[in-house]
């Protein structure tokens, strides 16, 4: 077996753990996960309603061009089809546009820390993976325009950036690809962009009409709760699009996947309850966070960075001792932020729950910090 050498610097996507398998490992009888960015609710009624209608066509392919879906969206953003790409999650279409770009000696522009994925994507085509660091948590755009050289093909910008949760205004980032060559592609991944509550909250949808060679990446698994579904879609020119189309594998998005996120688009008003129910319960974790002196990064999406020093177990430590308890956290160690944990933003049960879980590990508890199974 001969495999391709990029493997040799690849390590495989490590997702958070499953509820059923904490609880089986530490006998615990209550778990709750804020690892994973996920809305912590179902999808709407009407979705779920959706879902159940298509299910009795399982036994055929689903529109392999996702037709309906296309449309769909093209009339929510006034696009047309054609600059309509829709993958299997918003990962699915970074992963093919490096395939349609990048090859062995290119390179990408990215923040660092930023999602995971963009330095995958590097590896998998041996292609430079050009890592700006962050300025106070944030995209250091400035420093991203003059890491551009020749070789670049690809600059990325996470926005709310993951795993910071910061946010960076739509006006900044058209600067940037302003300065970007017009062969370079910008993809802005707007995964989150629907949590955004700050004043000068915008998209970068007008960027993207403007300048052919900026792509707007969103998904339905964030704020929409589909998830388990994955889909994403991507706002491009026609060529992209096209290019992506020449790469996907046939009938990439599932049946249920399209059903759903049709019916999930036409409610933008349960949208922006759950924005604006996302973003008081994001307040009021910082704010019990900040009453024990434990600091956040400011943050415009359903997930923060919590700062786990000075507890009672070291920092390298505290997302094992947590999740003995029951409270799945991600280890801010492997997504480049040590000293820090990425906490989800979950119902107010959940966040108590990992409050009350995070106040054993203090250095003023008396409670063993083992684990609790109640």
């Amino acid at each position: 077996m001969r495999l391709i050498p990029q493997l040799d610097d690849m390590v495989a996507y490590e997702p958070g753990q499953p509820l059923e398998l904490v609880m089986r490992r530490f006998g615990l009888s209550e778990v709750v996960k804020l690892a994973s960015n996920e809305f912590p609710v179902p999808p709407f009624d009407e979705v779920r309603a959706a879902i159940v209608a298509a299910i009795e066509d399982l036994n055929r392919y689903p529109d392999g061009h996702c037709t309906d879906l296309r449309a769909a969206l093209a009339a929510h953003y006034g696009r047309v089809g054609e600059e309509i790409a829709v993958g299997n999650g918003s990962c699915e279409l970074l992963m093919l546009i490096g395939d349609a770009l990048l090859e062995p000696g290119d390179e990408c522009v990215f923040a660092d820390p930023s999602f995971v994925v963009y330095e995958d994507l590097c590896r998998r085509h041996g292609a430079k993976a050009v890592k700006v660091p962050t300025l106070q948590f944030a995209h250091d755009l400035e420093a991203m325009a003059r890491a551009v050289t020749p070789r670049t093909k690809l600059v990325v910008v996470c926005n709310p950036n993951n795993p910071t949760g910061t946010y960076v205004p739509v006006a900044a980032v058209a600067e940037l690809a302003q300065r970007v060559p017009d062969d370079v592609l910008v993809i802005v991944d707007e995964a989150y962009n629907e949590f955004v509550s700050a004043p000068d909250a915008q998209d970068a949808l007008a960027l993207q009409a403007a300048h052919s060679n900026v792509v707007v990446l969103r998904t339905f698994s964030k704020i929409y709760g589909l998830c388990g579904l994955r889909v994403g879609y991507g706002l491009c020119a026609p060529e992209l699009k096209l290019a992506i189309d020449k790469l996907r594998q046939p009938f990439n998005v599932n049946r249920l996947a399209q059903a759903a996120a049709i019916e999930a688009l036409k409610h933008q008003d349960q949208v922006k309850a759950r924005a604006r129910e996302n973003a008081a319960l994001r307040a009021y974790m910082v704010e019990r966070l900040a009453d024990r002196c434990r600091a956040t990064v400011p943050s415009e999406a359903n997930f923060m960075l919590v700062d786990v020093r000075g507890l009672r177990v070291p920092p390298e430590g505290a997302f094992e001792a947590l999740l003995r308890q029951g409270a799945i956290v991600r280890d801010g160690h492997s997504l480049g932020c040590p000293g820090w944990a990425r906490v989800s933003v979950g119902t107010r049960p959940e966040i108590d729950f990992f409050l009350e879980r995070l106040a054993l590990l203090e250095p003023g508890s008396t409670e063993a910090p083992e684990r609790r199974t109640s």
